[in-house]
């Protein structure tokens, strides 16, 4: 016998990606040769853009809070 849990239609469609709907945009201006090239790379990697931007932000705001979760403000030495 089968047994359903429910699942949110969000969480279907967002493929495991984020598991709840996206409510906000964000509109950049880049230049074509560099747009071009990132949407290639994303092609090959056979991930969509937007999920490669997602992830690039997460990662940069793990990168860049202390340990209390705020954004460190400290300039990091290179």
């Amino acid at each position: 016998m089968w047994t359903f849990l429910p699942i949110s239609l969000a969480l279907c469609v967002s493929n495991g990606y984020t598991g709840c709907m996206k409510d906000s945009g964000l509109r950049i201006r880049v230049e074509q040769k560099l747009r071009q090239e990132f949407l290639e790379l994303c092609r090959k990697q056979d991930k969509p853009a937007s999920q490669v931007i997602r992830e690039f932000m997460r990662n940069y705001i793990a990168s860049n809070q202390n340990s209390e979760g705020q954004p460190d403000t400290k300039k990091k030495n290179a």
